[in-house]
C-alpha cells in the first residue's frame, strides 16, 4: 500500500465514481479499480460498496478513509515544508577542497546538485589536503573534501569514494604494456612528485618507501603543484609518477600516458568529507552534506568500473 492507493480511494469516496475519480487524478479507471482492489487484498476488508447514488466507503472504508486522509495531509505538508526548504536553501557555500576532488572528483556530480539547489552559490577553495583541514578546523570554511585522515577530536570524516594511485609513465615507455613491473626495475627512473602537503604525494612518498624506494634514494626529477601539473611533465616525456586514477583515467583513454603495471606500489586511500566535530551547518551547508553523501555509491562504482579494466 502506498499514497497513490490512498488518493486513489480518497477520490472515489468524494466523487462517488471510478471514473470521475481516474478524470480527477489524472489516470486511466482501471489503475483506480486495480489498485483500490489491491489494498482491498492487502489490508483482508472490503472498503467500498455500489449505491444507487455511486461508491460509498463501507463501515471499514469509513474507518481506512479517516487514516488515509491523515496520511495524505501528512505527506502534503511534507512536501510543502521540503519546497520551503528548497526556496530557504540558498547563498553562498564555501567548501575547502584538495586538488583530485576539487578538479576531478566533484564536478561530475555538481551539475544535478545545481538543479537540486539553485539558490545556492557553491565556491571552491582548492588546496592540498593539510591546509583543507586546517580551513576547516579554524572555520575558515564549514565543510571540506580531502584525501587525507587523521583524528585530531576536532574534525569528523565521512567516507565518499576511493582512491588508487596509478603508476604512470610517458607514451611508449620501456615498460609500458608488460603484465607485471617490478619496484626494483623503477629504481633508476626520473620521478615527479607533487608539493609537500599534498595527501598523494605523502602516499605516494609511504609506498615507495615500503617497496625499497625511500625518498632519500629516490631520483627526483621535479616537484609540482597539482596532478595536472604532474600529468603534463609525465606526457612530455620528464619521468614517471604516481597519480589518482581519477586524475589519469582521461590521459590514459587519450593514450597521452601510459599506466605501468606495478601492482605492489598501486596505493588505495579514499576522500573524504571533512567537517568540524559537533559543528551546526548552515542549510546549504546541510544541502551539499547530503547530496554528496547520496553520492557515494555512484563515485564508489565509477571508480571500480574504471580500475577493473
Amino acid at each position: 500500500m502506498n499514497t497513490e492507493s490512498l488518493k486513489h480511494l480518497a477520490a472515489v469516496v468524494d466523487t462517488g465514481s471510478f471514473s470521475e475519480a481516474a478524470a480527477k487524478l489524472g489516470v486511466s479507471q482501471p489503475a483506480v479499480s486495480l489498485s483500490i482492489k489491491k489494498m482491498e487484498k492487502d489490508l483482508g476488508l472490503s472498503l467500498l460498496t455500489r449505491t444507487p447514488s455511486g461508491y460509498r466507503p463501507t463501515r471499514e472504508g469509513t474507518e481506512v478513509l479517516r487514516h488515509a486522509r491523515d496520511m495524505l495531509d501528512g505527506e502534503q505538508r511534507l512536501l510543502s515544508a521540503v519546497e520551503r526548504l528548497k526556496r530557504e536553501t540558498s547563498g553562498r557555500l564555501l567548501v575547502a577542497a584538495s586538488t583530485i576532488p576539487g578538479e576531478y572528483v566533484l564536478p561530475l556530480i555538481l551539475g544535478e546538485f545545481k538543479e537540486r539547489f539553485p539558490g545556492v552559490q557553491l565556491e571552491f577553495e582548492i588546496s592540498d589536503s593539510r591546509r583543507v583541514l586546517e580551513y576547516v578546523v579554524t572555520s575558515r570554511v564549514e565543510t571540506g573534501f580531502a584525501g587525507l585522515e587523521e583524528d585530531s577530536g576536532l574534525l569528523a570524516f565521512e567516507r565518499v569514494c576511493p582512491d588508487t594511485l596509478v603508476v604512470v609513465a610517458p607514451p611508449g615507455h620501456r615498460l609500458a604494456g608488460k603484465a607485471t613491473v617490478t619496484p626494483a626495475q623503477l629504481a633508476e627512473e626520473k620521478f615527479i612528485l607533487r608539493e609537500e602537503g599534498s595527501a598523494t604525494r605523502e602516499l605516494m612518498l609511504e609506498v615507495l618507501a615500503g617497496n625499497g624506494l625511500p625518498f632519500d634514494k629516490l631520483n627526483v626529477e621535479m616537484q609540482l603543484g597539482s596532478a595536472s601539473a604532474v600529468l603534463s611533465a609525465v606526457e612530455s616525456g620528464a619521468g614517471i609518477s604516481l597519480v589518482s586514477f581519477w586524475a589519469a583515467r582521461l590521459p590514459l583513454s587519450d593514450g597521452r600516458i601510459s599506466r605501468l603495471r606495478a601492482t605492489r606500489l598501486e596505493a588505495k586511500r579514499h576522500f573524504y568529507l571533512v567537517e568540524a566535530r559537533g559543528a551546526e551547518l548552515s542549510l546549504q551547508g546541510h544541502a551539499f552534506h547530503r547530496y554528496v553523501s547520496e553520492k557515494s555509491g555512484y563515485l564508489t562504482e565509477f571508480a571500480r568500473g574504471f580500475l577493473s579494466q
